[in-house]
């Protein structure tokens, strides 16, 4: 009986912690896309005003970022270095590979920007940054809507799905 009731214990536990890890990563995903519309923001300031070599555009909005988001483009900038004639569609397909995780959405508007960037004028690259920045804030948006609804039901569907398991097994 004792075994019954650790178990039943162990089970709720494991699906409420997946519901809470659920509700986590739907923050990270809000916090992500945040710093990579400081990110693009800041590249469309420099490049207008500045002129900055891409490379050390990406270094410097690297700088601008945290965590993952400072990674990716840390490892851009060193892709474009390390290359002879870079191509920024292909070092933004590396660097995506090489930080990994990120998810899908994030990295189609990534992949959009490594499209844009370095291949046309300044103008157009700028435009580049405004299409990446307007999918940003579109996805944003939606993520943001009932937000605090759909964490709190993250966690307890979790917790629910552990206790109806559990109910099952005991």
């Amino acid at each position: 009986m004792n075994y019954q009731i650790i178990g039943a214990i162990c089970v709720i536990s494991a699906c409420g912690s997946f519901g809470f890890l659920v509700a986590a990563r739907y923050l990270q995903n809000i916090q992500l896309i945040r710093q990579l519309i400081s990110a693009l923001d800041y590249m469309a300031c420099e490049l207008q005003y500045r002129g900055t070599a891409l490379p050390a555009l990406c270094r410097e909005a690297a700088d601008q970022c945290y965590g993952r988001m400072k990674l990716l483009f840390s490892v851009l900038s060193e892709e474009m270095e390390s290359q002879i004639s870079p191509n920024v569609s292909c070092c933004m397909a590396v660097a995506l590979e090489k930080c990994g995780g990120f998810p899908m959405m994030i990295q189609q508007i990534c992949q959009t920007l490594g499209r844009s960037l370095g291949r046309f004028d300044l103008p157009g690259q700028l435009e580049g940054l405004e299409i990446a920045r307007k999918e940003c804030r579109e996805l944003l948006q939606k993520l943001l809507i009932n937000k605090e609804n759909r964490i709190r039901s993250y966690q307890t569907l979790g917790l629910c799905a552990g206790a109806a398991i559990a109910i099952l097994f005991v």
